[in-house]
């Protein structure tokens, strides 16, 4: 019975140990969206307004961590990196992964899908692509550097 109890100690004291061992802090490169994300597309139309109301969404929700231009703050609690939106691997993910990393989240970053609508996710999705351009090429009417 002692045996038992000892086997039964160890082993919850193991998965404790795994439990609390920080798997998400992969880097941005690492964080995969699933092969069916490659898929998605915007089903929305891209308005005038799409990347102004975007806008409006990041400053709330990303800006925190990604900064103005998305260049990503280094972020103290976490070994989990924030990605710069002009990362050449970054940018290289379809449209479809980045919208599927937006609502599920990983880590630190939080998932949207309870928050934002489906649209909004998708304007997100066009605003980051528009924040990885130089900022002279960028399309948003009320960019600023400090936006």
């Amino acid at each position: 019975m002692r045996i038992l109890r000892f086997i039964l100690l160890f082993s919850c004291l193991g998965i404790s140990l795994v439990s609390f061992t920080d798997t998400n802090n992969a880097q941005p490169q690492d964080w995969k969206a699933p092969a069916w994300a490659d898929t998605l597309y915007n089903p929305y139309a891209v308005e005038p307004l799409t990347l102004p109301q975007a806008q409006e969404l990041y400053n709330l929700y990303c800006m925190s961590c990604h900064g103005n231009q998305g260049k990503g703050y280094p972020m103290e609690h976490t070994s989990q990196q924030v990605p710069d939106f002009k990362d050449d691997d970054l940018m290289g993910q379809s449209d479809g992964a980045l919208y599927w990393k937006i609502r599920e989240g990983k880590g630190v970053m939080p998932g949207y899908k309870a928050k934002l609508s489906d649209e909004q996710h998708w304007q997100l999705v066009e605003y980051i692509r528009d924040l990885s351009k130089p900022f002279n090429l960028q399309k948003n009417p009320f960019k600023t550097p400090n936006n």
